[in-house]
Order: C-alpha cells, then sequence, then structure tokens
C-alpha cells in the first residue's frame, strides 16, 4: 500500500476516533460490549452511498446532534476517496474500529492530562492568592 493509502487511513482512524470520543456510552442504556455496538454501526453505517451520509447516520446512531468540527475537517479532506473508505468499512470495519478505539483512548487520556494541568495551575494560583491576601 502506498503512503497515500496509509495516510487516508490514518485519517479515516483519526475520523473514527473523534467520534468515539464524543460518544456518551452512559446514555447508550445497554448491556453489550461498546467495541462491539461501534464496530457493528461503523459497518452499517458504511453501506450509505456517500461520506457525509455515513458521518450522519453514524451520528444519529450514537446521539450526536451534530459532527464535531475537527471530525469535519477530517471529513472534507477524506471525501475524495469516499467509495473507497465506504468500500473498505464495509468489509474491513472491525480493525479500522479497534485502531481508532485506541486512539480515542489516547484522546481522553490527553484531555485529562490537560485538564489536571489546567486545575493544578488554577489550585496553584488560587493558593498564592490566599497567602497574599492573609
Amino acid at each position: 500500500m502506498s503512503a497515500d493509502y496509509n495516510e487516508l487511513e490514518q485519517k479515516l482512524v483519526d475520523f473514527l476516533a473523534i467520534l468515539y470520543s464524543r460518544i456518551n456510552w452512559g446514555k447508550m442504556h445497554t448491556s453489550k460490549n461498546a467495541h462491539d455496538i461501534f464496530n457493528h454501526r461503523v459497518r452499517a453505517a458504511a453501506r450509505r452511498e456517500n461520506l457525509y451520509a455515513f458521518a450522519s447516520k453514524l451520528c444519529n446512531y450514537f446521539g450526536l446532534q451534530s459532527l464535531p468540527e475537527e471530525a469535519q475537517v477530517v471529513l472534507d479532506e477524506i471525501r475524495p476517496h469516499q467509495y473507497w473508505i465506504l468500500n473498505t468499512l464495509s468489509t474491513e470495519h472491525i480493525p479500522f474500529c479497534v485502531r481508532a478505539i485506541i486512539k480515542a483512548k489516547q484522546i481522553k487520556s490527553e484531555r485529562l492530562q490537560e485538564k489536571k494541568k489546567i486545575e493544578n495551575v488554577e489550585n496553584s494560583l488560587f493558593n498564592k492568592l490566599e497567602v497574599q491576601n492573609d
């Protein structure tokens, strides 16, 4: 596979990871494994006629009212290859979804680390203000 397709695959994984990271799994009310649900719904959505319909269906499946902006940027970048993407996802959805879930976990971890850094800075500033006011 050429470098172009490696880059295309990575962007597809990025798109799926962004969506996965935005899903509120607590609202899904299911006893099924979240990974299995994601895999099956990606495959089902891949049967849509074009990439925008695919993205819309995925959002509908997972209760997302809109597409995250960063996902839209990636979607627009990969749209020229939409038929290859949809065909590939209809048959190879599991490896792409697993890669996306791994990436989504990294995204979540990075967000939590960033949130902790901000909280630490805020706490440090608050403590400095308390010391100055005493």
